[in-house]
């Protein structure tokens, strides 16, 4: 009789843990931060965020690290030490009769509630695309590094008006599994 109350009372209690569990996780990464929106569109431009997700990148500089660790300083382009590196995929299409400037890599920006400053991308898959002709759209890639668990949304600007364009990440895996 006791043994059954006892495993009652157990799975009661991971029940409720699993439960808000899972409610902490939806409501910090489903729910993109006040006045953000899917897409938005700025002088004749529609910018919408596809994916984002982060990259897997080994850079464990722990003491339980397999090998040799070496210190981010001597791996370029790795992340420093206690960041992530986050991929954002984002699509611009022009919708205007005209070509129009765009700079992607320059125009998005990245900005976290744990960070004053914005962060610009580490790097794109945009190249140095300078111009989108009319009707004509580009999907490419926006690297960023940045500590991991950081409710983060885009910050796009375009000839003067800015925007807040939301992105649903994950939390970060563990590259040190």
């Amino acid at each position: 009789m006791f043994r059954k109350v006892g495993i009652s009372v157990v799975l009661a209690a991971a029940l409720v843990v699993a439960f808000f569990g899972v409610r902490s996780f939806v409501g910090t990464n489903a729910q993109p931060s006040a006045g953000t929106e899917v897409s938005a569109t700025l002088s004749g431009l529609t910018a919408s965020v596809g994916s984002a997700d982060w990259v897997m990148m080994d850079h464990d500089m722990s003491s339980t690290a397999p090998g040799y660790q070496m210190p981010p300083a001597m791996m370029p382009g790795m992340p420093a030490e206690g960041q992530e590196r986050l991929e954002v995929s984002v699509t611009v299409v022009n919708n205007t009769k005209e070509t129009r400037p765009l700079k992607p890599g320059k125009e998005f920006l990245l900005r976290t509630e744990s960070a004053a400053d914005s962060l610009t991308p580490h790097s794109d898959t945009f190249g140095e695309l300078p111009r989108l002709a009319p009707g004509s759209a580009v999907t490419g890639v926006l690297y960023f590094d940045l500590p991991p668990h950081s409710p983060a949304w885009l910050e796009w600007t375009h000839e003067g008006a800015t925007v807040r364009l939301a992105i649903g990440v994950a939390p970060p895996h563990s590259n040190h599994g």
